[in-house]
């Protein structure tokens, strides 16, 4: 049974999450299962059809003129529908999905909707109500964490309508490896024997490195010989810069800048203890829906530490794949990571059953078939919130 994702700015090669996500689930199901509507193009003839799934890249149907879009929207839909006879829509987040009860009434399609955690709280403040019914409205509601499907239900959802649907993870992909000699010297110089703490993220408020950068005089009392390695790009650098100079740590910190997914593993390889210590802001709509970047450096066996705020005590098992510490208080942050870079046998141990893990409850075809099923209970039932909804757990 094929579905169409729609999924108009979050699509390769887009680079975020959500755009991850997306390509990892469709590509998951494939052609026979989905077909995919953005308003994303490319000029990289690598992010193709192939032999996955079929995308129709069509940027007018997203386009912010009304009337243009409206046509463009008819025209995509109608193309689709007669080629792919798709059974039910997925929308790839809450702020998309307000065409989602047009569509139903319109083809007679159920549509579901992914959900993350900002999306919802926007959904829930924004004055455009929309999205908001949308999300009401939905056949069911795709979470990724518990705390987002808390979130979906405070805005007026049934929980039946609710499936948690952990992100998964390439374990291939990221793996265990032998850190690369001539990346360590370029990156940390003639520090390039220290002990090596990694945040992978974007250079946002919420993602914490603030509170490492806070943290590292304690940590360098107890571990001298320790790096600070900062993977990704965003608003903040100048921020972190300036507060590394402060803090008197701006010779232990490294900002690498972005890097492309295919080069992360390697990075990983470099880092003894992997951290991103997100945080909540409410008042901003701004929290950590769950936080791949855990499971990935799992994957590659090493030990995560992780804010306890949003859906990341749902990616971090407290004391087996790595700690969870106060967001907000760097002396904790601090203890912690000094407690991993002086124990090498509980580092092994977390990573390797991080790794484990992983490998047994995140793969892609658990994440897809698990969306399938959904899928396929939602069109068999054609109005599921009038029967008996059919239980699925994450990873099943």
């Amino acid at each position: 049974m094929k579905s169409l994702l729609v999924s108009g700015i979050y699509f390769p090669p887009q680079i975020g999450g959500i755009s991850h996500l997306m390509k990892a689930i469709t590509s998951t199901l494939g052609a026979e299962r989905v077909c995919c509507l953005t308003g994303i193009l490319t000029n990289d003839a690598s992010i193709g059809n192939g032999s996955g799934p079929k995308i129709y890249r069509r940027p007018k149907a997203f386009s912010k003129t009304s009337h243009l879009q409206a046509l463009a929207w008819i025209t995509a839909v109608a193309q689709i529908i007669v080629q792919e006879r798709p059974r039910a829509i997925q929308f790839a987040n809450v702020s998309e999905a307000y065409l989602g009860p047009l569509l139903r009434r319109w083809l007679k399609l159920p549509f579901v909707i992914y959900a993350y955690g900002n999306d919802v709280l926007a959904a829930r403040r924004d004055d455009w109500k929309k999205p908001r019914q949308a999300l009401q409205q939905a056949d069911c509601i795709f979470a990724i964490s518990r705390f987002t499907a808390d979130l979906v239900e405070e805005a007026g959802v049934d929980h039946k309508r609710i499936e948690v649907v952990y992100p998964g993870c390439e374990t291939q992909h990221f793996r265990p490896l032998q850190p690369r000699l001539d990346l360590r010297k370029k990156l940390l110089g003639p520090r390039e024997n220290d002990r090596v703490i990694l945040t992978v993220g974007g250079l946002v408020a919420r993602k914490g490195h603030d509170m490492v950068i806070r943290a590292l005089p304690q940590v360098l009392r107890h571990i001298p010989n320790t790096i600070y390695l900062i993977v990704g790009d965003g608003p903040n650098r100048d921020q972190l810069e300036a507060l590394a100079r402060v803090q008197g740590v701006k010779d232990r910190i490294v900002f690498a800048g972005p890097v492309a997914d295919s080069e992360l593993p390697d990075y990983y390889a470099l880092s003894d203890v992997f951290i991103m210590p997100s945080r909540a802001n409410f008042e901003a709509c701004d929290v950590e829906g769950f936080g791949l970047v855990f499971l990935e450096a799992n994957a590659c066996g090493k030990p995560v530490i992780g804010g306890k705020s949003g859906g990341i005590p749902d990616a971090i098992v407290e004391g087996k794949t790595g700690f969870l510490v106060d967001p907000e208080d760097f002396g904790n942050i601090a203890r912690v990571l000094v407690q991993l870079l002086s124990d090498d046998e509980l580092s092994r141990r977390l990573g390797e059953q991080g790794r484990l893990r992983v490998i047994s409850d995140f793969s892609w075809t658990q994440v897809a078939d698990h969306v399938q099923s959904v899928i396929d209970a939602v069109v068999a039932k054609q109005s599921p919130r009038s029967a008996k909804p059919v239980l699925f757990k994450a990873g099943s």
